[in-house]
């Protein structure tokens, strides 16, 4: 018997990832989201912020997109693919300076849903979930931004640089 299998190659992941999301261009709308977050007690522990990311920032989205509490829980068709980073930083970064607590995401919103969200006049947050975001006392930034079609590879590689699925 030969147990030997081949694992997927990091990159055939990242393709894998980008062929799935964007099978889906039928029915969702791709976001990206960055959030940054502003350390306030000692509790800088890497399953303390994503659970800041999945309990309080996600569910400012979940709210605005269904205003049913029992719906709200499905509201984000798959919300689990993101990252988090501390000691990732740009060549450009000065060095010696601090590396913040952060998340990069995909958020796919259901196209049905995207105004709710969104203003496509503006192509930015909707002001009302900024203000949202804004209240939340442990984030220091948050950038959302619409993923063109076809780039979507570009997203998941650079989520995913030195990181193991």
């Amino acid at each position: 018997m030969n147990l030997t299998t081949t694992l997927p190659t990091k990159t055939e992941l990242q393709i894998a990832w980008k062929d799935w999301l964007e099978s889906k261009r039928d029915e969702w709308v791709l976001l990206t989201i960055t959030v940054v977050f502003q350390p306030i007690d000692l509790n800088n522990s890497q399953a303390r912020w994503e659970d800041e990311y999945k309990r309080r920032v996600l569910q400012k989205f979940r709210r605005a997109l269904e205003r049913n509490p029992k719906e709200q829980a499905k509201a984000i068709p798959y919300e689990e693919f993101f990252y988090f980073e501390r000691d990732e930083a740009s060549i450009f970064r000065v060095t010696g300076s601090r590396k913040p607590f952060h998340i990069h995401g995909l958020l796919p919103i259901r196209k049905g849903q995207l105004y709710r969200v969104w203003s496509s006049d503006s192509n930015t947050l909707l002001d009302r979930l900024q203000k949202d975001l804004a209240s939340i006392d442990t984030l220091q930034s948050v950038l959302v931004e619409r993923i063109v079609e076809g780039k979507t590879i570009d997203w998941v590689r650079y989520m995913s640089k030195g990181k193991p699925f």
